[in-house]
């Protein structure tokens, strides 16, 4: 098992960063409301994640790594499925979550994230046929589609960020944890920058799955990976 982790530890480090940090975004997902495909890989409460959505995430993902010279066996690809159907699941969590709490994204911030975009330009103008192509052609769907997966990665950061805020350290926080770590407050200044910044990535961690675990004991998560 250990030499398995090492192996394959970028795969694992590239797939966390991309469900963890939010940039699931822009990879074409099937819409919710679209009916076109019944088969459900998951249920997060009366609203279900499609085969085809899970699948074309899976594909995107596998076809990332392998850009970065990874080899993808059966067994990564097992991991990477995994993590793909866990990153849908929490984007939905928090979309549910941030729904629940009235938390918004507006019409004009997710023009403004396509019109920004230098993949969607021309002259360095934003160019509408471009942005259509590109859409349909490279990411396989609509531009009602992948606009409303844009609100979704949106809506779910901004829910996030939300949860973070509620949890700030204070100095003497970060002073009593670096002494019960290390037993002193030796070369205390010098480290804290380091410190600080890995002790709130814990906190958020925790928080975070706190969250998750909370709004699985209120909102029944079915998951059907097994019988694929």
């Amino acid at each position: 098992m250990i030499s398995f982790l090492i192996k394959y530890k970028r795969a694992i480090l590239i797939i966390t960063l991309a469900f963890f940090i939010g940039s699931i975004a822009y990879i074409g997902l099937d819409s919710y409301q679209s009916g076109a495909f019944r088969d459900k890989i998951a249920m997060v409460g009366n609203t279900p994640i499609t085969y085809r959505m899970f699948s074309k995430a899976t594909d995107t993902q596998i076809r990332a790594l392998q850009k970065n010279g990874l080899d993808i066996d059966a067994q990564m690809s097992n991991i990477i499925k995994q993590q793909v159907l866990s990153g849908l699941i929490n984007e939905e969590i928090l979309n549910q979550a941030a729904e629940e709490f009235g938390i918004a994204v507006a019409d004009y911030e997710v023009a403004l994230d396509i019109h920004s975009s230098p993949l969607f330009s021309q002259n360095g103008q934003f160019n509408k046929q471009a942005y259509e192509d590109a859409v349909k052609y490279q990411v396989g769907a609509t531009p009602a589609q992948f606009e409303e997966q844009i609100r979704r990665s949106k809506l779910a950061d901004r829910f996030r960020m939300a949860l973070y805020s509620i949890y700030k350290l204070t100095p003497e926080e970060v002073r009593f944890s670096y002494l019960t770590q290390n037993g002193n407050m030796k070369n205390f200044e010098k480290n804290k920058a380091d410190f600080e910044k890995q002790l709130f990535e814990t906190k958020m961690e925790t928080a975070q799955q706190a969250f998750l675990e909370d709004f699985n004991n209120r909102v029944q998560i079915k998951t059907f990976l097994d019988q694929e």
